[in-house]
């Protein structure tokens, strides 16, 4: 056990102890993790469902492959670094949720797609489509890109409609870009009543 860990399980149940924790860091219940884990690829797989939880909540490596272990299809990255970070931890299947339109982000994008059996990233306009489209082509390897559309919550994504098909057949029509589906955010349709 290393010392950072020692240090943190001798803080356990004393009174104050959480301000003096190291952050950031993460701390659960793993009984409750497990059967939380357990009780959704259960869910999942009963009702027919591919599961890709989003690791931006948990930041760790451990905790998604324990998801990836029970049945995730894999897991969901905010942005690239953090893509980046699962998979120098081991994590094969990632799906950044949020475009990348930099050209050393795409560069970046380029080099971890060649890494990855199973990368995926979103867009949301043609100009970042014609971006991704001659950097996959510069390397000759197929980029796996979703249409990220905008259902409601008007954050990121193209609206329903004309403008998202032709960006879906601009993405089909690239010979090293995969159109690999819709990515859509429905955080305002959440069913919280009261977050007190």
């Amino acid at each position: 056990m290393n010392e950072a860990l020692a240090a943190a399980r001798n803080m356990i149940g004393e009174p104050g102890s959480r301000a003096r924790l190291p952050t950031p860091a993460l701390l659960l219940d793993l009984d409750a993790f497990e059967r939380n884990v357990a009780r959704m690829a259960e869910h999942c797989k009963v009702n027919g469902l591919g599961l890709r939880p989003h690791a931006k909540t948990h930041k760790s490596v451990t905790v998604a492959k324990a998801q990836i272990a029970a049945g995730a299809l894999g897991i969901c990255c905010a942005k690239l670094g953090e893509a980046e970070a699962m998979a120098a931890g081991g994590i094969e299947s990632i799906l950044i949720t949020s475009p990348v339109v930099t050209p050393q982000g795409i560069g970046r994008l380029i080099a971890l797609n060649a890494k990855l059996p199973d990368l995926m990233v979103v867009a949301d306009n043609p100009v970042n489509v014609r971006a991704l489209a001659a950097a996959a082509a510069e390397e000759k390897r197929v980029l796996k890109v979703l249409v990220d559309l905008d259902i409601g919550l008007h954050r990121t994504g193209i609206r329903p409609g004309e403008e998202a098909t032709e960006l879906a057949e601009l993405l089909d029509a690239a010979e090293y870009l995969e159109l690999a589906g819709l990515q859509a955010y429905g955080g305002h349709l959440m069913h919280i009543q009261d977050f007190a």
